[in-house]
């Protein structure tokens, strides 16, 4: 099962992707800890990444696709890809990938969320530094405050979830590069859309309904 999860910054992609990897034993992908290892590593791409990074700036196409690439060639199948197509030009990048590989998408789950419910989760959602689980104070909270469930490390809150301007900007520049993408994979049949706006227990009842129509399909990757 090859899946890429779609959505705003706020939507949750985050979280229903370690409910994914918990549930169907699919290797998460996220765009940001895969830069984060590659600089840590001070890997000849990483160091390219490293640049925009430390500006607040999205990575180049070129540099991505080149981490992502790596990283299939090495996995091959089983993944959910988080953040990551962010463009029309990254979406041919992944399908050559694939391709190469002999693998193709399963599914792409977009997660569609309204731009209030964005603002009020963003403003009061925490990360753990160490094993990078997300939580909302309001949506979906750690069982002590302020604390990690899963390593007891003290929980922080990330910068450019602080700001409601910053928010708006996010969401913007969202619209503009990414949005696209929803169209381009509802025309190949592969989007299927989850209402995101739900309780978290709802939104996983949906995903599972969508992905349950996969299994048995020797075709899904």
């Amino acid at each position: 099962m090859n899946l890429i999860i779609l959505g705003p910054p706020g939507s949750g992609k985050g979280t229903q992707s370690q409910f994914l990897k918990e549930q169907y034993n699919l290797m998460h992908l996220s765009t940001g800890d895969l830069f984060r290892d590659e600089i840590t590593k001070q890997s000849p791409v990483g160091k390219k990444a490293q640049t925009y990074v430390n500006k607040g700036q999205y990575v180049p196409d070129e540099i991505t696709n080149e981490i992502i690439s790596n990283t299939l060639k090495d996995i091959k199948h089983n993944f959910i890809l988080d953040g990551y197509p962010r463009t029309i030009s990254q979406v041919a990048s992944l399908d050559k990938v694939l391709t190469s590989l002999n693998e193709t998408l399963s599914m792409v789950l977009y997660l569609d969320i309204n731009e209030e419910t964005v603002i009020k989760r963003l403003s009061s959602r925490v990360t753990c530094p160490q094993c990078k689980a997300i939580y909302n104070l309001n949506f979906l909270p750690p069982k002590i405050t302020g604390i990690c469930d899963n390593d007891g490390v003290k929980l922080i809150k990330r910068i450019d979830d602080s700001d409601e301007k910053t928010i708006i900007n996010r969401l913007k520049t969202y619209k503009v590069a990414t949005a696209p993408l929803v169209d381009s994979y509802q025309e190949r049949g592969l989007l299927r859309t989850v209402d995101a706006n739900q309780d978290n227990s709802d939104i996983k009842k949906q995903i599972k309904s969508y992905l349950s129509s996969l299994k048995g399909n020797k075709n899904n990757g």
